[in-house]
């Protein structure tokens, strides 16, 4: 059995307990998997690759003062279904699989130069062990651009498999247009180690170390993008209107055209979650935008529209901006340098008016003549520079610095890509103050309308209380995981009054064992007055991404509304005997509260309702609380414990009731003995039973109360 204690009150919005899986998509589980297909031998192989020379003509390349970094080689194809892979009949429908090969690759990823699904119809992307799995991309990924790109898939070996079900004719229409190839091990199962190589220690700056604090709230605008197998840096800003209109800044000279946009990927919380760790969270990722606005050779900005508006569970923040034109006092650069993970780069002293070369108009740059902490480097182009006030007023060109040498970085003024050119093709007001207020400054600002500082967690237990994890006797299992008892479905009950959104849920993961790779959990919310009835909200969560002993907290595709009372809990589905899956609970101390737990044996009950196990615990489930506020269940008016027991318990009833007598039941419905012993302090009850459940009636002089409790030998 484990047993901890547990201490909860506010906490920020971004301690993130798992890794997600990438690109906004349904969850699901492959027709390859389900109906248990044999593994595909054939693979559509990619010309020779010489890793080493793609690396040194990189390196070339990224020695020019502008600050795109190379890590990919592309492959032009023409693969689709009808010319290339195999379609197999199963019982749910028809499947179609392709494999690709480029040897040496550390990781591969694909452009869709058309991409359209009929509703119904899902797209994978995955690994030849599953390990890594994308999708499923169904008919909510088209797009004005009829495109799609995927983030890479580790290794030298990929397959594209599309699930068309029985009642569905036709699937659409997809084409692979580009296959690319990591040469600079940037996305392979070690790429951090490599990475880290490259990028010196002593100009590490992790933005979740001391000197990122202050900027907790702006790096959640700033993302990481992949662009044609390079590397840049972007920016989520926000608008006067203060809507959630997805537009993205970042540089001409990374994105300059339709197509770039269409077919970038953009990687929100690419980062270390804390600053003494080697682990990054690099699955929260969208694909696609359109281009709305930019100059090539005058200012070096690009302004686009992303296809999706990053889901609550990415915790986006629109950046707030200022555009008068007066010089800053310092600036602050947070970027992706190397396609590393976030960093943070500062000057403390006044900025300066510069002009970065002759193809660009004169006075255009804030130049940076000193970091005195950090750094920018090749991969860098096109991040942000913040005044002191929070406000962006720049986007990276290029320049000289990097780590052995921080001199001398430019960035184009946001003032000029405001309006300088008239043409809303050409600027940034025509978007950005889309009702015409003439604001030059506006501050940041959360599309979901989160304010950290308003907000809490939720749960059913108090701080004092004990957390456990227990079988109570079962034959196997757990009581809050897959166990003997036939318990499939397990929920927490919240109550409310009010109006609730939800982000996500917070789970105390006690136990995440998965032997095959997309063994998984179904997370549920539900709404219903006394037990879980209206199904609102389900998702596949793999257990592989649930870290065992800690808070996991599982974002939320979108806001989920409930009204009153309502449920959050999980469905076990394993593929594999020797899954497992469970959480902490409440232990059956004297302080414990009401059952808010609920199982699902056929029907839903409360477990305190349940002979299998009799106890009343409340399951280590959560919630983020800012838009209303739920309630703690009653504290019950009688206690008995220890529960379970062996050969005695004791009873807590209110004070003002007065104990006449006590009735005990065995779990068929047959009295008991039991044997009272009266104090002014406790009241004691002991008895000599077999292991097992069973129903105490207990009298007062003003009220009969029932209660159960458990004998274990």
């Amino acid at each position: 059995m484990f047993k901890l204690r547990v201490f909860f009150g506010s906490i920020l919005l971004l301690i993130i307990g798992i890794k997600l899986s990438a690109q906004l998509k349904e969850n699901a589980i492959p027709y390859s998997v389900s109906e248990n297909l044999a593994s595909i031998t054939s693979y559509i192989e990619m010309e020779p690759v010489d890793n080493q020379k793609c690396d040194s003509i990189s390196f070339l390349q990224q020695n020019l003062k502008l600050k795109k970094f190379n890590f990919a080689i592309s492959f032009e194809t023409d693969l689709s279904p009808q010319n290339s892979g195999e379609w197999t009949e199963t019982s749910k429908g028809k499947v179609w699989r392709l494999g690709i090969r480029s040897s040496g690759a550390f990781s591969l990823y694909f452009t869709f130069n058309t991409f359209y699904l009929i509703k119904g119809v899902k797209l994978f992307v995955y690994s030849p062990d599953y390990e890594q799995l994308l999708g499923a991309f169904t008919s909510k990924n088209n797009n004005i651009n009829n495109t799609l790109s995927v983030a890479p898939i580790a290794g030298y070996k990929a397959i594209i498999e599309i699930n068309v079900p029985k009642n569905i004719d036709g699937y659409g229409s997809i084409k692979i247009s580009k296959v690319y190839h990591d040469y600079m091990n940037q996305f392979g199962e070690k790429t951090s180690l490599m990475i880290k190589s490259l990028h010196a220690n002593d100009c590490d700056e992790n933005i979740n170390c001391e000197n990122g604090k202050y900027w907790q709230t702006e790096k959640r605008s700033v993302c990481k993008i992949v662009i044609d197998g390079g590397l840049c840096t972007g920016t989520l800003i926000g608008n006067t209107s203060g809507s959630n209109e997805p537009y993205l800044i970042s540089a001409n000279h990374t994105i300059f055209d339709s197509a770039h946009a269409a077919n970038a990927i953009f990687y929100f919380n690419y980062e270390k979650p804390s600053c003494n760790t080697d682990e990054i969270n690099y699955y929260h990722t969208l694909s696609g935008a359109s281009l709305v606005a930019t100059t090539e050779y005058k200012l070096d900005f690009s302004l686009i529209r992303l296809n999706d508006v990053p889901p609550v569970s990415y915790f986006p923040y629109y950046a707030g901006w200022n555009v008068s034109g007066n010089a800053p006092q310092g600036g602050i650069c947070i970027h992706h340098p190397l396609g590393y993970v976030k960093q943070i780069a500062i000057e403390n002293h006044p900025l300066v008016t510069d002009r970065f070369s002759e193809n660009y108009d004169p006075a255009s740059t804030w130049k940076v003549r000193h970091w005195e902490i950090g750094t920018t480097e090749a991969g860098s182009s096109g991040a942000p520079l913040f005044d002191d006030r929070y406000r962006l007023v720049g986007t990276l060109m290029g320049g000289k610095s990097t780590c052995g040498y921080p001199i001398d970085d430019y960035f184009t003024k946001l003032s000029l890509s405001w309006d300088f050119y008239p043409s809303s093709e050409n600027n940034l007001k025509y978007w950005l103050d889309p009702i015409n207020t003439g604001e030059d400054i506006i501050d940041g600002y959360d599309p979901y309308g989160f304010n950290p500082g308003f907000c809490d967690t939720a749960w059913n237990f108090q701080n004092y209380q004990d957390l456990e994890l227990s079988d109570l006797g079962l034959k196997w299992g757990w009581i809050s995981g897959h166990n003997s008892a036939g318990i499939t479905q397990f929920a927490e009950k919240f109550v409310s009054s009010s109006s609730i959104q939800i982000p996500g849920i917070f789970m105390h993961v006690a136990k995440a064992y998965n032997a095959n790779p997309l063994s998984n959990i179904i997370i549920k919310v539900w709404e219903g007055e006394k037990i879980p009835e209206n199904e609102i909200y389900r998702s596949i969560f793999f257990i592989r991404d649930l870290q065992p002993n800690i808070i996991n907290y599982i974002g939320f595709d979108s806001l989920i509304t409930v009204k009153g009372n309502f449920f959050l809990g999980y469905e076990v589905n394993y593929s594999h005997p020797m899954d497992t899956f469970a959480i902490f609970h409440t232990n059956n101390s004297k302080y414990q509260e009401v059952s808010s737990m609920y199982i699902y044996i056929d029907s839903w009950q409360n477990i305190n309702s349940c002979s299998c196990i009799g106890i009343a615990p409340s399951l280590g489930i959560g919630i983020v609380e800012c838009y209303g506020q739920v309630r703690r269940p009653l504290i019950s008016n009688i206690h008995v414990y220890p529960n379970p027991c062996v050969d005695f318990l004791f009873l807590d009833i209110p004070t003002e009731s007065k104990l006449y007598s006590v009735l005990c039941y065995d779990a068929s419905g047959r009295k008991v003995p039991v044997f009272l012993e009266h104090s002014v302090e406790t009241n004691r009850l002991d008895f000599d039973l077999p292991s097992g459940f069973y129903l105490l009636k207990i009298v007062t002089d003003n009220r009969l109360y029932s209660t159960k409790f458990v004998v274990i030998q």
